[in-house]
């Protein structure tokens, strides 16, 4: 399995885990979980410069890139 599970700490939900996937690019899918088991993460723009956001797979919720971990 090339997928590795993490833990979001959601302010709405609390400790979540799921999944973040390697790569997009590969269009298989490499036995991960369920929808509701996939963290999303997404590069954005800030006045400060670029900074990692991933969304909680319970509640949808953008939170920072440093809120998770993995388990």
């Amino acid at each position: 399995m090339t997928q590795q599970k993490y833990a979001l700490y959601c302010p709405k939900c609390g400790r979540v885990e799921g999944f973040v996937p390697e790569s997009s690019d590969e269009g298989g899918d490499d036995g991960i979980g369920e929808a509701d088991e996939v963290i999303s993460e997404e590069v954005v723009r800030t006045p400060s410069g670029t900074s990692l956001r991933v969304r909680c797979p319970r509640c949808g919720g953008w939170v920072k890139g440093d809120r998770v971990r993995p388990v």
